[in-house]
């Protein structure tokens, strides 16, 4: 049972891209992992500009307000 944690800025997602997001990452675990498509199981976690905090590029990668953090257990993983 994988647990997506989702982070983004406030104010750049609005209800419909969250839910392409959040389908995106469910399709991902379901092609990588291989879990049952009723195995879904996310938190969303929409945060202030204050509470969100990222260097603005890191190892040849430019990130911007789009940025999306998606936690595991494991790790954390940047999409942008």
């Amino acid at each position: 049972m994988p647990v997506a944690k989702i982070h983004v800025l406030e104010g750049q997602y609005n209800e419909a891209r969250l839910g392409k997001v959040s389908s995106a990452i469910q399709n991902g675990l379901i092609s990588a992992l291989g879990i049952p498509p009723e195995d879904f199981f996310q938190i969303i976690h929409i945060l202030p500009r204050g509470q969100f905090r990222h260097t603005p590029s890191f190892l040849g990668l430019n990130y911007s307000d789009d940025l999306i953090v998606k936690a595991k257990d494991e790790g954390v993983i940047l999409l942008s």
